[in-house]
């Protein structure tokens, strides 16, 4: 992509909708990177495997959301990236919410990464 995509906001205004959603995504304890052309990927630190086991790493890519701010519905939205059905497939785009609606995007893409903490096993 560049600049003169349609896709994307010619005047910049993702970085705006980005840099929110990278304040909202670390204050719930999550990594954020931000790419060109309104791409946000994050990470969760706490679903990651054990730097010190290669096979781990390998095996267990850890836990990893993209997101893309584009224009749908006339307005800026965040859009989850999912793969696509192949390995050749391109991305598949669903929306997720207006880009103004920093809180929601965050809660939502939070509870995605989430990394659910269950009792002792010999627990009743």
């Amino acid at each position: 992509m560049n600049d003169l995509d349609p896709q994307c906001a010619p005047d910049g205004s993702w970085r705006t909708a980005a840099l929110a959603l990278v304040k909202a995504l670390k204050g719930r304890g999550l990594d954020v990177q931000v790419y060109e052309h309104g791409a946000v990927r994050v990470s969760n630190p706490a679903g990651e495997p054990d730097p010190e086991d290669p096979r781990g790493g390998l095996m267990h890519p850890g836990m990893r959301q993209e997101v893309l701010c584009r224009h749908h519905e006339g307005a800026l939205w965040w859009l989850w990236v999912w793969t696509g059905p192949t390995r050749q497939s391109p991305p598949e785009l669903e929306p997720l919410c207006p880009a103004a609606e920093t809180d929601r995007a965050a809660e939502r893409i939070a509870r995605v990464l989430a990394v659910p903490f269950s009792g002792s096993s010999g627990d009743s």
